[in-house]
């Protein structure tokens, strides 16, 4: 048992290496340029292909490592040059949607040129045995080699930020990029470097981590949000509080896969205590990034000033004059046109014998619904929920479970949906609030991954696979869902009453007072208000809307599995408000149609259509700021957004 326990807990020492090697490069970005930058496993994902195509080409493992190094820095200078230099002084939302679009590009371009079969990087035969460290516990030499870089890494990092002259100047920058510049530094070529060394210690990652996991398309997305965990527990900035986090991740990660499973054997079935351990032991991390942030928010060990530089900054407290769009004067026809046009859908589709029409519709109007209750708390309140997916998922779970029982009635299945959403979001929204900016952002996505892997370990409901719904939700013979004209309606007539709901929301004094939090929330506070509390009802009214809309999902696709609450799904819907506009009424309603409809048009001219998709994201942060809503936009005066307190709401 020792002896076993020794190796697992190299296993985590190694684990935690390459987070490491992750997260090194990340904090330096993250934590010192404030820049979210959700490319980063891009950047792992090249250096793992740039290294294994060299290898193939010499049959060098040094050689290609090299290679892979070298090109990754590269590739991160190109980067930073072309796109990452012109987001620094935007918000962290365009930062989000640029490095979404990134992604895309990078994982589809993979794709594009490696194909989507996954290439075996093989361990060179120098480092393929293994070494006794102990008598009687062998360990392979390769993941011994994994850890004896990592640390060299760690070293020569602490050597350079702490010790050297470039370190002084990128710590100066980090501090106040103005004064450095005035001084004489060259800030933009210190950022440059900055960005590319972190580019080269991603794909250092992805090359130690290659021979081990394999080389596929996509392969640094799941490791990219274990490096967001590190960095949040360690602290933005600090290289030392991201080696200490990533050792501690890597050890409780590995040492619960390993005992977990004996331990829940005791209470359970082997096969269902293999499906749940696990599920468990990926949650175990999130717990702990969740317990953190509670207790430290600003990581273990933040440099001083990170809690500032990683909040959501205030901006102004007025409206300045706005020129109207270039199509304000047909933004009523527009917009009438558009309802006539749904209302007369399942005739048009009719017509031209098109029923995939419907369908197609239909699932824009559902992720609708969820853009516009995301909406409410990303464009009228300021928080950034990167878990937002949970409640989309956990409405279509309710559906599920309850038809899997042989609880068919609409009548209990959607209004239990809607609470069991509301009920949830209280305690994970009290304590989600306490936090903001990116503390708020990982929080956040900590309880959607820690909802990913429950439904993973729902072994009655499907597990990975999810599970299929057998019957759709019965109105007692009022309404069928199975007929395509039908469902329609009620989708569409949910979307109505939805918006119309916003619509009452954001013209009320709550929603001014919810604006006014988003633009200067410490004033609001100093005018009396109750901040905490308007967060959190609005951000409890958002995800029992988005349950909702995930009801109405689970009915049109006849499933729901722990797929509907990945974090991607979250990011979907970001994209989606931020494409139409964000703190509009109609906004998350054109972005989410645009964008799906977007997706279904260019996949249809190619398989590659994320190659395309990709830069249309970065060219709307850089040429459609405001989204499409400012196309139609009407001129505005300037005028003051934050709300006079109610003379009840003013504390003593």
């Amino acid at each position: 048992m020792n002896l076993l326990l020794f190796e697992q807990l190299l296993n985590g020492l190694q684990l935690g290496i390459v987070l490491f090697l992750m997260a090194a490069g990340l904090t330096l970005t993250f934590g010192i340029m404030n820049l979210v930058n959700l490319a980063h496993g891009s950047l792992f994902m090249t250096g793992a292909y740039l290294a294994v195509t060299f290898q193939l080409w010499t049959g060098s493992f040094l050689l290609a490592a090299i290679f892979g190094v070298v090109g990754t820095f590269a590739v991160g200078v190109l980067l930073e040059l072309l796109i990452i230099r012109h987001l620094y002084h935007r918000d962290h939302l365009d930062q989000v949607l640029c490095t979404v679009g990134i992604i895309l590009f990078f994982n589809e371009a993979t794709r594009m040129i490696w194909g989507p079969a996954p290439l075996q990087f093989p361990i060179p035969a120098a480092l393929s045995g293994t070494v006794e460290l102990i008598p009687g516990a062998p360990y392979p030499a390769y993941r011994l080699s994994i850890i004896l870089v990592g640390l060299l890494v760690a070293v020569f990092l602490y050597i350079l930020i702490s010790k050297s002259r470039i370190g002084m100047l990128i710590r100066a920058g980090a501090s106040n990029r103005t004064m450095t510049g005035i001084l004489g530094v060259n800030i933009r070529l210190i950022y440059t470097i900055i960005f590319a060394v972190g580019s080269a210690l991603a794909g250092l990652a992805g090359i130690m981590s290659g021979p081990i996991l394999t080389v596929y398309p996509g392969m640094g997305d799941n490791i990219l949000i274990l490096t967001l965990v590190v960095l949040i527990i360690g602290g933005m900035g600090s290289v030392k509080g991201a080696f200490v986090a990533a050792l501690l991740v890597g050890f409780i990660d590995t040492i619960g896969r390993a005992y977990l499973k004996d331990f829940i054997g005791v209470f359970l079935t082997p096969l269902q205590a293999n499906v749940v351990a696990p599920a468990i032991a990926s949650m175990l991390i999130y717990v702990l990034m969740v317990l953190v942030l509670f207790f430290k928010p600003e990581g273990l060990m933040a440099p001083p000033g990170v809690k500032r530089a990683m909040s959501v900054s205030a901006v102004a407290t007025h409206t300045f004059q706005q020129r109207a769009g270039i199509f304000a004067s047909l933004r009523l026809p527009l917009l009438v046109l558009c309802m006539l046009t749904l209302l007369l859908m399942p005739w048009i589709a009719k017509v031209f014998n098109e029923p995939f029409w419907l369908d197609m519709i239909v699932r824009m109007m559902i992720f609708a619904i969820a853009a516009l209750s995301l909406d409410l708390i990303l464009g009228h309140t300021g928080l950034v929920s990167f878990g937002h997916a949970l409640y989309l998922g956990l409405g279509a779970y309710v559906v599920g479970i309850l038809a899997h029982h042989g609880i068919t009635s609409a009548f209990i299945q959607w209004p239990l949906a809607v609470l069991i959403c509301a009920l949830v979001a209280v305690p994970f929204g009290a304590i989600a609030i306490r936090t903001s900016g990116t503390f708020f952002i990982m929080i956040t996505l900590a309880f959607s991954q820690m909802a990913y892997f429950i439904g993973s370990s729902l072994y009655e409901y499907g597990g990975d696979d999810g599970m299929s719904i057998s019957t759709r939700s019965q109105f007692g013979g009022l309404i069928d869902l199975y007929d395509a004209a039908q469902f329609f309606f009620v989708v569409l007539a949910v979307l109505a009453c939805v918006t119309l709901m916003q619509y009452r929301i954001i013209g009320s004094h709550f929603g001014n007072v919810l604006r006014g939090i988003r633009i200067n929330e410490a004033r609001m506070e100093a005018i009396g208000y109750n901040v905490f509390r308007y967060k959190l009802v609005a951000f409890v009214i958002s995800a029992a809307v988005c349950g909702l809309a995930g009801v109405l999902l689970a009915n049109a696709t006849e499933f729901a599995g722990p797929q509907y609450m990945e974090w991607s799904r979250s990011g979907d819907m970001i994209v989606m408000v931020i494409f139409g506009g964000l703190g509009t009424l109609f906004g998350p309603i054109a972005g989410a149609f645009a964008y799906l409809g977007l997706e279904k048009y260019l996949s249809a001219l190619t398989i590659h259509w994320r190659i395309i998709l990709g830069p249309i994201l970065i060219a709307v942060v850089f040429l459609g700021r405001g989204g499409l809503s400012t196309l139609f936009a009407p001129a505005q005066k300037a005028v003051d957004l934050v709300p006079s307190p109610k003379r009840s709401e003013v504390t003593a």
